[in-house]
């Protein structure tokens, strides 16, 4: 739930257009999909995290590769927003969770199958 929540987090970083929220309302089903969770019991576990910091301690010594996987689907949805603020949140999250900035770009590059220069 720490994992959805944080999208949740990260999405209220962006403008709250129709548009903006259908795309973070996709992410965000996705993931849920995948995790094998409802809306509603996303929505229901909003108050079992007492804020940001408590949902990142949450995700601590998470699976790695869960934890590569989730940064996409957080990437994307700043991403919407467009803000280099939520860009250093996320790169400052996953510090916390032991990647490095480089292992964060790496990853983007991996998926989009670009250099980050080249973007």
């Amino acid at each position: 739930m720490a994992a959805m929540n944080l999208m949740t987090v990260f999405g209220g970083s962006c403008p709250g257009t129709s548009q903006n929220i259908d795309k973070i309302n996709h992410i965000m089903s996705v993931e849920a999909g995948k995790m094998g969770v409802t809306g509603a019991e996303v929505h229901a576990a909003m108050d079992t995290f007492s804020g940001m910091v408590d949902m990142v301690n949450a995700l601590k010594g998470a699976n790695r590769i869960a934890l590569e996987s989730l940064f996409w689907a957080y990437y994307c949805i700043v991403a919407v927003g467009k803000s280099s603020q939520a860009v250093q949140v996320l790169l400052k999250v996953y510090e916390d969770w032991g990647f490095s900035e480089q292992e964060c770009i790496t990853l983007l590059e991996n998926r989009t199958g670009r250099k980050l220069e080249d973007l």
